[in-house]
């Protein structure tokens, strides 16, 4: 059996499950694996069962209990060093690892293995099911809110003419992530997608959503800018929930967004989504870009 490694935020954790999803779709049993999360924190940790309807098997429920119930232990050095050699040791004996060779590039190869563990993101379109629209409301399926704001805000969205607008600098404005990943740091992407958008559709609400609010208020004012801050923590998923409900996207080089507009419940053709080009630094990437996606230089 293949196991598909599961890590870092919710967008990274998507593509790996959808990766899982292609491979059993193409005759080859797979499952997920959650170890990393006993070695390293990710964002808000493993949010996949959190934001969907999702069914593991018995051994991954009784991991994912473990998690939570020792997440204490989990953060001694120790601890940790000890796992991961344990970790290591075992996938040198009993596993054959195929490491991703080349991110956001499809690889057919992957189609040849039966008894690996997959180490990569797998963030191309390529390996998304061609009926994605259908297929992927069924594999991603919201655990909508339960409290009133949300809810509200949800009818709100979905009864006007509204655009998710992503800011997302947060960790990718530190040294070691500036270096690598592009970071959308003026304003100028965003108020040109802005004015076209204004132009084209006339009235519109734009809700912006960002791991640094304080800045988006800084940089952009406007009577129809609606500013959405209230979901931390294990509630973020929800961010994404309410961006899915939008026909409009301006997003930057962010998975979690980028989900947002791939699971909006408009037919594509009535979609309209800016993308940010590079999407990594250095990088010519062009399956991480839906065919009817804006793309916008910055």
């Amino acid at each position: 059996m293949n196991k598909v490694n599961i890590y870092g935020g919710l967008g990274n954790q998507m593509f790996q499950y959808a990766f899982v999803h292609m491979l059993k779709s193409n005759g080859l049993s797979t499952r997920i694996s959650i170890r990393d999360f006993f070695l390293y924190n990710h964002h808000n940790g493993f949010e996949l069962t959190r934001a969907f309807d999702i069914n593991l098997n018995y051994s991954d429920r009784f991991k994912l209990k473990l998690l939570e119930a020792g997440s204490f232990l989990w953060g001694y050095s120790v601890i940790k060093r000890i796992l991961a050699i344990s970790f290591s040791l075992y996938s040198k004996l009993f596993e054959d690892s195929f490491k991703e060779k080349k991110e956001f590039c499809y690889d057919g190869d992957v189609l040849k293995r039966s008894n690996s563990r997959f180490i990569g993101t797998w963030q191309s379109i390529k390996y998304l099911p061609k009926e994605n629209y259908l297929l992927n409301k069924e594999l991603f399926k919201f655990r909508s809110p339960k409290d009133i704001r949300n809810i509200e805000l949800g009818i709100e969205i979905k009864n006007g003419n509204s655009v998710a607008v992503h800011v997302r600098r947060g960790d990718y404005t530190s040294p070691e992530w500036r270096n690598s990943h592009l970071v959308v740091d003026g304003c100028a992407y965003y108020q040109a997608a802005i004015s076209e958008l204004s132009s084209k559709f006339g009235d519109l609400t734009f809700y912006f959503f960002s791991d640094d609010m304080n800045w988006v208020k800084t940089n952009f004012k406007a009577p129809n800018f609606r500013y959405i801050d209230h979901n931390t923590g294990s509630s973020s998923y929800l961010d994404m929930y309410l961006m899915s409900l939008c026909s409009k996207f301006i997003i930057p080089n962010s998975t979690f967004s980028w989900w947002a507009a791939w699971l909006s419940n408009y037919p594509d053709q009535d979609k309209v989504i800016y993308m940010p080009n590079p999407w990594i630094k250095g990088l010519n990437i062009a399956e991480i870009y839906p065919a009817n996606c804006i793309v916008k230089n910055v």
